[in-house]
């Protein structure tokens, strides 16, 4: 009798089904590096906004004549500057997101990054503040539908006066 030599149909399936299993576990690490990916890219930008934004901030009140007006119920810091100025420091909705912003019409924050929860505390009290507690939560304004890929920072500082 003679021997046929090839490969039979049983071997073809499991060969099928091994490449299979191989390309699940291939697609789903991947999807994981995608996500991780995106994750780290938004944390990173969000990161670098919010510490430029809370550094503008530092820098107008050390660097103000005295503050004017410390509105912790709507969350508005008035400063004079030092030439005589003023400067208003809020969260304002530009129709995108709502932005950190001064009455000068700079926005501390891009329009991709959304700011919630600003909150300005004066301290020991409104009238006579020396110390501002300012914080606040930066996320993305464009949400990519994966939880794990709109991550969201909170900020917080708190700053006095130099020039007192």
């Amino acid at each position: 009798m003679e021997m046929k030599k090839g490969t039979s149909i049983i071997e073809l399936v499991v060969v099928i089904g091994l490449i299979s299993l191989l390309a699940l576990a291939m697609s789903a690490i991947m999807l994981t590096t995608i996500v991780s990916s995106n994750r780290v890219r938004r944390l990173t930008q969000i990161k670098q906004s919010g510490d430029i934004a809370l550094n503008q901030v530092q820098t107008l009140i050390r660097n103000s004549r005295q503050v004017e007006s410390c509105d912790a119920d709507s969350d508005v810091l008035t400063t004079i500057n030092p030439d005589g100025g003023t400067t208003d420091i809020m969260v304002e909705d530009d129709g995108t997101a709502s932005r950190i912003a001064s009455n000068s019409g700079i926005y501390m924050t891009p329009n991709s990054l959304e700011v919630a929860s600003f909150n300005i505390t004066c301290e020991p009290d409104e009238t006579n503040p020396v110390l501002f507690k300012i914080s606040f939560d930066m996320t993305h304004t464009i949400s990519s539908g994966n939880e794990r890929e709109n991550p969201s920072l909170h900020f917080e500082t708190t700053v006095g006066i130099r020039n007192e």
